[in-house]
């Protein structure tokens, strides 16, 4: 369907469908016009009979359920439309028989598609539930052989295909720790070789956690300048990156715009820059160059927190990156230069440079962005949309190529192929109050009223605080979600749970 891919396309890259298509509103009418579309690779007209505020539901146990609800028409068509393109082919969805009752239209039919990874295809029924007000679709449900559909997607050993390995809730919850629940604001982190998990912390700045659990503060972050004294002075670590050589350990401050460097065998803490706003994310190239991110312009001071937040809400266009070149005589601090402005919220930051590129969360667009990174040079080049996913908060590399995404609007731990900009959901504990926020966010979103309101207990749980970020170990083992709570969530390959 290459009209379907061109489309997609088009709204990754950030054109706005709309139908200006006359449809008659009946609600049968307004049905069999979304098959008709669909058959044809139509997807604008597909797209344009959808309300703003579509609420759109996959059957439960579908990969694709991942994220429900998928609330207004982008988050259906770049969030599941466009995996849906990128990991089958030949799709058929042939609807048989249509029963009519007041606005709500059940379709019956069958799907036929083939799944790429593997050639295999599936011949399953469907029923579809449409809702429809006014001549558009306000609702969607889902209902098929979900077990036909996952087995499609694994291989003949039972194993998840490569093109789905991540799809569903690949990991499990299996302990918050440490169990005392003492964290403070424990934002990011990273872990060192004998296991230690060194954590971003407001009161310490830094604190280790050993396998077992103890706790102690790391470093002296005072005799770098670090105060945290609330309400006129709040320090806010945030990104935590490992250096390339291993050793080293940046820590970025998004309330005071600092950034200190650790020497994790010594423990040395050394403010290498100080920044006009506050900083949000910093990683190190193999140059000697620290790239970071500005989300906002919020200067030190009481309304630091506040500014920040509010950039949340209102989605600013004041985020940057930044990229301070390595220090001439090795020593002395370099000045900042601004590589990227405009940015809707600069948030995570990761390198590859084996691809040559440098990735950039832009959380209040719904996007990774990528460049082709000189790093002799410190240039850019070549900017594209790697992905358009909800809410990315810090990005991290793994050892194959892909990058691990905290949503934490959404509530979930993504997966992305940064060069087809697939991605697929390693965890998402879904509720019922966080489905009725997602719903309540949209609908504040599209009328331009605050949401800063919904942030709370129902938005994030079963978690301790909103996920804002991970700490990845070796391949296949834990994960440790960080946030803005008292804990980190360790979690577990699904199956493999352990405490």
């Amino acid at each position: 369907m290459k009209q379907l891919s061109l489309v997609l396309a088009a709204l990754i890259t950030g054109f706005s469908i709309h139908s200006e298509a006359a449809h008659a509103s009946d609600p049968r009418t307004v049905a069999e016009t979304v098959y008709s579309a669909f058959a044809q690779g139509d997807m604008e007209t597909f797209a344009g009979l959808m309300s703003p505020d579509i609420v759109w539901n996959e059957a439960e146990g579908n990969p694709y359920a991942d994220l429900n609800p998928y609330i207004g028409p982008e988050a259906v068509m770049s969030g599941l439309m466009s995996r849906l393109v990128s990991e089958w082919e030949d799709i058929s969805v042939t609807p048989h028989e249509y029963v009519i009752d007041g606005d709500r239209v059940v379709v019956f039919g069958r799907y036929n598609e083939t799944w790429k990874a593997t050639g295999k295809t599936i011949d399953i029924p469907f029923v579809h539930s449409w809702t429809v007000s006014d001549g558009k679709l306000v609702a969607f449900q889902q209902y098929t052989d979900t077990a036909a559909l996952v087995a499609t997607m694994s291989d003949s050993s039972g194993a998840a295909s490569a093109g789905s390995q991540k799809l569903g809730n690949a990991y499990e919850q299996a302990a918050l720790v440490p169990a005392d629940r003492s964290l403070v604001r424990p934002e990011d982190g990273v872990m060192l070789d004998d296991g230690t998990l060194l954590i971003a912390d407001q009161v310490h700045g830094l604190v280790a956690l050993d396998p077992e659990g103890a706790k102690r503060p790391f470093g002296d972050f005072a005799s770098a300048g670090y105060i945290h004294e609330p309400p006129s002075k709040s320090a806010g670590p945030n990104g935590v990156a490992m250096e390339p050589d291993g050793i080293h350990v940046l820590v970025a401050d998004i309330l005071t715009g600092a950034i200190y460097r650790i020497n994790t065998k010594t423990e040395q803490v050394v403010r290498i820059h100080q920044h006009e706003f506050g900083a949000n994310s910093a990683r190190r190239d193999s140059s000697g160059a620290i790239w970071f991110t500005q989300s906002t312009r919020n200067r030190a001071g009481p309304d630091s927190e506040a500014r920040m937040f509010a950039a949340v809400d209102e989605g600013s266009l004041d985020g940057a990156l930044f990229r301070l070149p390595p220090p001439a005589d090795g020593s002395t601090p370099s000045a900042a230069e601004l590589k990227l402005s405009g940015l809707t919220y600069g948030n995570g930051v990761a390198i590859n440079e084996a691809r040559g590129e440098i990735y950039v969360a832009e959380t209040m667009a719904n996007r990774i962005v990528g460049y082709k990174l000189s790093v002799a040079s410190g240039s850019l080049s070549e900017g594209r949309v790697v992905a358009e996913l909800p809410t990315p908060d810090n990005i991290e590399l793994d050892a194959s190529g892909r990058l691990w995404v905290a949503s934490p609007i959404a509530n979930a731990l993504l997966v992305v192929d940064p060069e087809s900009g697939a991605w697929s959901t390693a965890f998402h504990p879904q509720t019922e109050d966080h489905d009725r926020l997602m719903v309540e966010w949209q609908r504040r979103t599209q009328s331009g009223e605050s949401r800063l309101a919904l942030f709370g207990p129902d938005m994030w749980a079963p978690l301790p605080g909103l996920f804002t970020g991970m700490i990845l170990t070796t391949e296949g083992g834990p994960i440790y979600l960080t946030g803005l709570g008292d804990a980190l969530v360790k979690l577990a390959p699904t199956g493999n749970k352990r405490n």
